[in-house]
């Protein structure tokens, strides 16, 4: 059983996570990572049975609830920042990101050291996020879906598989997947207050997609954990060090679609260093509270 005192921290933390899952480059599992709540997600949804859901139902729940709440506020309050702030929004990502690195760095090592036979997942997992991102450059699409066929229906449920997939997968993002796959932009317009009602349908096959991609790479990931721990968080950690490289803020966002641009800083070059700061400390901050909520 857990203290009741964690479910309102939960929910703040399914807060963060919500709001980075709806953000292209912002990987959801590594904020599932840095709130400390990966493992034992992976260990309920990986081997689900209804004895693990009853055991932590409010905890499933309060995390569901603020994850809810993220994604729908940021639905308004990311497109503002993102428009006005967009610089100093992705360098606060990139500060939660390295606050993060101390933690992830300790499950991927053993007595404070490096192993050399883990250097190379940490380089695939370097080398993937980075793909995917460069990928992405070039891979978007403008069009929007509004009503189903059995072709539209199949295509939405496969990308949301891989989707899903990624969005537990720290260091990956699963909207990034999605702007690369070319559903991001159909996905964001029907979830809007706007167009939910009339759109519905469209989010029928997007939802079992995510279905099937959650429960199917939780499986996996719970596996790899099981089988190499350190490995696996190796792996993890080389994902997280390449996300700084796909949210470094290269980009601008019109529509829903990510186009290049140059990287600059300009005149909110020091609101932007100060957001880094706030991102760095929120983790340290979570990770000093969770000791503390443990110990209790």
């Amino acid at each position: 059983m857990h203290d009741k005192k964690e479910y309102p921290l939960n929910i703040l933390k399914g807060i963060v996570i919500g709001i980075a899952n709806a953000i292209p480059g912002v990987s959801g599992g590594t904020m599932m990572v840095v709130m400390k709540v990966f493992d034992r997600l992976m260990d309920i949804i990986g081997d689900i049975s209804f004895k693990k859901i009853k055991d932590n139902f409010f905890f499933l729940l309060t995390l569901a609830l603020g994850m809810g709440i993220g994604i729908i506020a940021s639905a308004t309050l990311l497109d503002y920042c993102f428009e006005h702030f967009y610089v100093q929004t992705q360098f606060f990502f990139m500060g939660v990101i390295a606050g993060s690195l101390p933690t992830v760095y300790r499950e991927a090592t053993a007595n404070g050291r490096f192993r050399p036979v883990h250097i190379l997942p940490f380089l695939c997992g370097l080398a993937l996020i980075i793909v995917v991102t460069v990928l992405s450059f070039g891979s978007h699409s403008s069009s929007s879906i509004t009503s189903l066929d059995p072709g539209s229906f199949f295509y939405l449920m496969l990308i949301s598989v891989a989707a899903a997939a990624a969005m537990i997968m720290p260091g990956l993002s699963g909207s990034l997947v999605m702007l690369i796959l070319g559903g991001y932009q159909t996905v964001i317009e029907a979830v809007s207050l706007d167009n939910i009602l009339t759109r519905f349908p469209v989010l029928i096959p997007v939802a079992i997609g995510i279905v099937i991609g959650i429960l199917g790479c939780a499986k996996l990931i719970k596996i790899a954990l099981e089988k190499t721990r350190l490995g696996t968080y190796a792996l993890i950690l080389g994902l997280i060090v390449g996300s700084f490289y796909a949210i470094w803020p290269r980009e601008t966002i019109e529509d829903g679609v990510v186009t290049g641009g140059k990287s600059s800083l300009d005149m909110g070059g020091f609101t932007a260093i100060i957001f880094l700061v706030i991102g760095v400390a929120l983790p340290l901050i979570f990770d000093v509270i969770g000791k503390k909520t443990s110990k209790e």
